[in-house]
């Protein structure tokens, strides 16, 4: 039977385990129209540490993943925003789908809407609003395709997980 310290400890490791993951998923990029940015599909990490974990420690691990990319790539100046936008993301995705029994990917669409309105006014105000727009488009899609893979792909592991 596990305890307490055990299932913290079980918790802790998911969490690092999947902010890799995030990581891993973020690391495969493709430059943004603009020059400012890529996409890459680790939104689907994101939704991943959603399911997977408690809601502050889902967020955190997809914030943190995600952030770690920015630096690797090169792109220091978006990893404060990056850690917000993707931890409030997950922590959306994590109390919606929750309790959710049905139409887990729309709702996870709706969440992943944060994605390119968090990167469009951080964007609008740290480049100019032209720029910021020529970003939306991709950062809608590639958050779209990551809540969709990350949320059927989340909840198929997580009744895997709940069966053993």
């Amino acid at each position: 039977m596990e305890n307490k310290t055990d299932k913290k400890i079980r918790r802790l490791a998911l969490a690092g385990q999947l902010a890799g993951v995030t990581l891993l998923l973020t690391l495969l990029s493709v430059p943004l129209p603009s020059g400012y940015g890529y996409v890459n599909l680790g939104d689907a990490g994101v939704f991943l540490c959603a399911i997977l974990l408690p809601g502050g420690l889902g967020a955190l691990a997809a914030g943190l993943g995600a952030a770690l990319a920015d630096l690797i790539l090169g792109w220091a100046m978006y990893a404060p925003v990056t850690l917000i936008v993707k931890g409030l993301t997950a922590l959306l995705a994590g109390l919606a789908l929750g309790k959710a029994k049905r139409g887990a990917v729309p709702l996870s669409l709706l969440c992943c809407l944060v994605v390119p309105l968090g990167y469009f006014l951080y964007e609008a105000v740290l480049l100019t609003a032209p720029v910021a727009a020529v970003n939306i488009l991709p950062n809608a899609l590639q958050a779209a395709l990551g809540a969709a893979l990350g949320t059927l792909i989340g909840r198929h592991i997580r009744g895997v997980l709940l069966k053993a």
